[in-house]
């Protein structure tokens, strides 16, 4: 069965096949169509993706096919003023004001950030763009855990496998507002539906506003031993160790 969606992105109209016969496949990705396999039928054919079955098709999933293909960004998740999204090559004269971003330092690892983290993890560091004016607020995503979180978690009787860590940033003058946490509450909402995980965020005790939001957003402190292993943070004139903070899904 072969089925054709017309998804409209931006003003463009794009066609994606989505089928479970290989030919079909095969020939419309010549075509230069995007295309998304379904079954086990595809497996192993050279095409971007394949679908379990046919229950896991959705619009949604056509559209974020059609946007891999013509190198669009994906929207992940919105809230009320929000859009959290990915990042695309286009952002970076409005994103270098702010910098620099130790995972961003120059264009060239932004842009490689952008074909190999979206497309192999299918998430990372997001941009919070506002609904409204399309202004650039901020960052916020999730990512696997360093093997330092790995081992606190392991170390307080959690799996580390089951959790990505959130980190989120608003830029200076779009602070206070609340767009921090409304984005932030999207992604919790996206991580229990879509990448149905649990979320975990390290904050240095002397970051008051993000402990106050960490609290907001329904984390808690996570009991854990004594972690020496943790490098300590110089703030306030004494030494610092992060708190971690956990939310299940």
């Amino acid at each position: 069965m072969t089925k054709n969606y017309q998804i409209r992105i931006e003003g463009q109209t794009f066609t994606v096949v989505v089928s479970d016969e290989k030919e079909a496949l095969l020939a419309a990705q010549a075509a230069g169509r995007a295309v998304l396999g379904v079954g086990k039928s595809c497996e192993g054919v050279e095409i971007p993706a394949v679908a379990q079955d046919w229950s896991c098709v959705s619009p949604k999933l056509a559209e974020q096919i059609a946007r891999r293909k013509a190198g669009l960004p994906w929207i992940i998740c919105a809230g009320e003023r929000v859009t959290v999204r990915e990042a695309a090559k286009s952002d970076w004269n409005g994103l270098i004001k702010w910098g620099p971003f130790k995972e961003w330092p120059d264009q060239a690892a932004f842009q490689a950030y952008i074909d190999g983290q979206y497309k192999f993890y299918e998430y990372g560091l997001w941009l919070i763009e506002e609904k409204k004016t399309g202004l650039l607020l901020g960052r916020a995503g999730v990512w696997n855990p360093d093997e330092e979180t790995c081992r606190r978690l392991k170390a307080a009787g959690e799996e580390s496998g089951e959790y990505l860590e959130l980190g989120y940033e608003v830029f200076p003058p779009y602070r206070g507002k609340d767009f921090a946490k409304e984005a932030c509450q999207a992604i919790i909402g996206y991580a229990d539906w879509e990448l149905e995980c649990r979320l975990c965020v390290r904050i240095w005790p002397d970051n008051l506003p993000s402990l106050s939001l960490a609290e907001k957003l329904g984390f808690r402190r996570l009991r854990e031993p004594e972690a020496s292993f943790i490098p300590p943070h110089k703030g306030s004139g004494e030494t610092l160790w992060p708190f971690l903070y956990v939310w299940s899904c």
